[in-house]
């Protein structure tokens, strides 16, 4: 089984959507050489077969390596097909880490899907089980229901999205975090005046300022980048220590809302 620590261990993700195809072998591969050990996907995304053969274009053992997917939506009811069809396409023959993708509470189905998922983990066929997108009332249903309590909850945060309380409540709760788009997708955070002056001050870019934000908030970043320099620059910026008020002041930067990704409310299937 894999525990929160395990996770903490493992300091930043590669992320593959939305890449398809050949662009998501040619991607796995490369982030695979350049260095990285966790590598995220999704049933949802379409594209575990081509990730699958990035793997194994890779040529690493895979015991070296810490592959990570998600249940989607719609198979909520099926999670046994769903982890046989997984394990198919991505060519191995257990998971490291298998995440409900979104909790669907109009579905209602989560918690028993989790529970199977813990069978799963029995059996062998997945080390850890976590979430995705998971607020706090839908953890505490599922502990009610099942008295479970997953290693990892994976939730898009960065600094203008830093959610401290929920981080703090998962901390407390002995869950991970896993930042799902940590870098905001560019736009106004990698042109923040707070991030900017770090930047400029270490001689780094703005993306591994934030990327070395997520670092210092004991945030496990999961990031994508089909550019082998980039892949290494976002590999390198995890080593980088940012002082407390460098921290405080990227953090500072106005606080925007989930728009549609509210896990409340979306139905992602």
């Amino acid at each position: 089984m894999t525990t929160s620590a395990e996770f903490a261990s493992q300091p930043i993700g590669f992320g593959t959507w939305p890449f398809k195809d050949e662009e998501a072998v040619r991607s796995v591969a490369s982030a695979i050489e350049i260095g990285y050990r966790l590598i995220d996907t999704a049933s949802k995304y379409e594209n575990e077969q081509a990730v699958g053969r990035g793997i194994a274009a890779s040529g690493l053992p895979r015991e070296e390596l810490f592959v990570q997917t998600k249940l989607r939506g719609h198979d909520h009811g099926d999670v046994r097909g769903a982890l046989e069809r997984s394990l198919e396409w991505l060519g191995v023959d257990y998971l490291d880490s298998w995440l409900i993708h979104w909790p669907l509470p109009m579905l209602g189905l989560y918690s028993k899907a989790f529970e199977q998922m813990a069978h799963a983990r029995e059996e062998g066929l997945v080390r850890s089980i976590g979430v995705s997108n998971f607020l706090p009332e839908h953890l505490d249903a599922l502990k009610a229901e099942t008295g479970l309590v997953p290693a990892v909850d994976q939730l898009p945060c960065d600094p203008s999205l830093n959610r401290p309380e929920l981080r703090a409540e998962l901390a407390a709760r002995g869950i991970q975090v896993q930042s799902w788009s940590p870098l905001a997708r560019g736009g106004e955070v990698l042109e923040a005046q707070p991030v900017l002056e770090v930047a400029q001050a270490r001689g780094i870019t703005p993306g591994q300022v934030v990327l070395a934000w997520h670092h210092s908030n004991d945030l496990v970043p999961i990031v994508r980048s089909g550019s082998a320099q980039r892949q290494r620059e976002n590999l390198e910026a995890v080593s980088i220590e940012l002082t407390d008020a460098e921290v405080a002041s990227i953090s500072s930067l106005p606080q925007r809302g989930l728009g549609d990704f509210d896990p409340r409310t979306r139905d992602e299937r």
